[in-house]
């Protein structure tokens, strides 16, 4: 056999780069003995600077190498360190990244031709995706995750380390994934697994690159899914991977998969408590032929889910996307409002109350939901403090030729999605529920992004808050508070993200004296546990492609 050069010897990256693949970067009109000239270049480079020259060990010598892509890349290197006060000079990191930049590309991606350029960021991404079979991907929203997971997975079937794919998604998103799969990643092959039980089947059944399927369809169709001749599939990519944060049939059903590779995509891996990113680790962490690991909250799960999750944020890599401005709005209850919502809080608590021991968090909820209702309308007169406050708003915003999403996790007409429209109708108001049909919803997108007649969609909190682009709008409308921050955040980068080109004003509502100011309180501190679970916790690529792609590339073992 040909001998095996091994680029990367990190336990547990995907390791092997044949002299096929040297070939392959001649075929196609690449220097194949480029890389080696420049990690001999790079070495020259690295031992001349003063840094290395006075380190003692090997461990100096590593903190030295800080091989995060600097913001500024210089085309050619100097050997003379630059002086501390010379701030033109090319830094150390700059004059490396010169030298190593043809190496630490993905060498799959010269055969391939490519829908657009990938931002820096998103290159580290798919890089560190290449080399880590498990990855918990939890860039803020509106980032890129989908194209970034699409592109490692072309390379890695391109370069034939990877002939089977499985992604698992939202229903509602899936054809969104098809279509980017359609642009990133055009040679690949996919279908959709949906419809009656036997159509489905052959869907199971089908060769294809890339297969996807719903939370729901997987829980349904385990069998299939285990049906495929011992074989596992290659990579499993979890969309939304917030939908297995509990321990019920859906999440068992897709740790149960077979699987090499194991890619977990959410902005959002922790909404209430550690013991939901807890059940996302157990997906992330898994080996072929190892027994399932079983996570609890506490040190061992967070310092797993610091080597295993990758995160950037918006404001740390799109220096240049508008801010997101956040109004509370606090309204005060209209005459009739009020007195609605006195006599329901007091003839909810008496009822409470007279339940004694039998009463249960159904019955509590039961009273929060009506309470909050009555908040966005009252049931008798339809008045609403909040609908008036959003009318004022709209008016002046549209005239100016603005576009507004209005989001609500109700969808009755007295108090959800169908009441603001029906309130708001001057402003020839779009509606998206989870009842609206998934063939219809592109359309209906499709029309509030390019219709002049159409400037207000509103949208319910769980249907729309995933898998929507509407850079399109610029203002953003919490009619009510869900329970989880994170959801809204979710709901309202649907338009604060990449390819917007103005700021975002959000606007979140809360009435005075209700129950809302007390939800208002729960979601403050469900706000600093992820801030302080998720926001702070990243691999650090810096060192992750100093021991993988130089010291790894060079033989030196860490």
């Amino acid at each position: 056999s040909e001998p095996m050069l091994l680029w990367v010897t990190d336990e547990g990256a995907r390791a092997g780069v044949t002299l096929d693949h040297f070939r392959e970067r001649a075929a196609y009109g690449a220097d194949a003995l480029s890389p080696f000239e420049c990690s001999r270049k790079a070495l020259r480079e690295a031992f001349q600077d003063r840094h290395v020259a006075d380190a003692t060990g090997l461990a100096d010598v590593m903190a030295v190498f800080t091989l995060t892509r600097p913001a500024r890349l210089t085309p050619t290197a100097t050997s003379a360190p630059p002086r501390a006060e010379d701030e033109s000079a090319p830094s150390f990191a700059e004059r490396l990244w010169a030298l190593l930049g043809p190496v630490v590309e993905p060498l799959s991606a010269v055969a391939l031709d490519w829908n657009g350029a990938l931002m820096p960021f998103q290159t580290d991404g798919v890089r560190t995706l290449l080399h880590m079979d498990q990855l918990l991907l939890a860039d803020d929203m509106g980032l890129g995750k989908t194209i970034q997971v699409i592109a490692a997975t072309r390379i890695l079937m391109a370069g034939g380390e990877a002939q089977s794919c499985l992604v698992v998604a939202p229903a509602g998103l899936l054809d969104q994934w098809r279509r980017e799969l359609t642009r990133w990643a055009p040679e690949l092959s996919a279908i959709i697994v949906r419809g009656p039980a036997t159509e489905r089947a052959w869907h199971w059944a089908a060769d294809k690159d890339v297969t996807l399927a719903s939370f729901g369809v997987l829980r349904s169709d385990r069998r299939h899914v285990a049906q495929r001749a011992g074989r596992p599939w290659d990579v499993v990519i979890v969309d939304e991977a917030q939908r297995i944060k509990n321990r019920n049939d859906t999440s068992a059903a897709v740790k149960a998969i077979s699987r090499v590779r194991s890619w977990a995509l959410t902005g959002t891996p922790v909404e209430n408590n550690e013991d939901e990113l807890a059940s996302i680790i157990e997906f992330v962490d898994h080996s072929p032929g190892v027994p399932r690991r079983r996570y609890r909250p506490g040190a061992e799960l967070l310092d797993r889910h610091r080597e295993l999750q990758l995160r950037r944020r918006k404001q740390d890599v799109l220096p240049d996307l508008p801010p997101k401005l956040e109004t509370k709005c606090a309204i005060d209850l209209l005459a009739s409002q009020r007195a609605s919502y006195d006599r329901a809080e007091h003839d909810g608590v008496a009822y409470l109350r007279s339940l004694g021991a039998e009463v249960r968090i159904r019955h509590v909820l039961e009273l929060i939901t009506r309470l909050k209702q009555i908040c966005n309308a009252d049931p008798r007169t339809g008045a609403s403090g909040k609908l008036d406050d959003i009318r004022e708003r709209l008016t002046e915003l549209t005239a100016r030729g603005h576009k507004a999403l209005v989001f609500s996790q109700y969808v009755n007409d007295v108090s959800g999605v169908a009441a603001v429209a029906a309130r708001l109708r001057e402003f020839n108001p779009l509606t998206l529920t989870g009842q609206t049909p998934l063939d219809e919803r592109a359309a209906l997108v499709d029309r509030f992004k390019r219709s002049t007649d159409n400037g207000l969609l509103v949208v319910s909190l769980r249907a729309g808050g995933v898998g929507l682009n509407l850079q399109e709008a610029s203002y953003v409308f919490h009619l009510d508070r869900w329970w989880n921050p994170a959801v809204e955040t979710q709901a309202e980068d649907r338009s604060h993200r990449l390819g917007q080109s103005v700021k975002v004003h959000v606007f979140k509502y809360t009435c005075r004296n209700t129950i809302e100011e007390r939800i208002e309180a729960i979601l403050e501190r469900k706000r600093e546990l992820f801030a302080r679970l998720v926001d702070d916790v990243s691999l650090d690529l810096s060192t992750k492609l100093t021991r993988d792609e130089l010291l790894g590339l060079f033989g030196l073992a860490p």
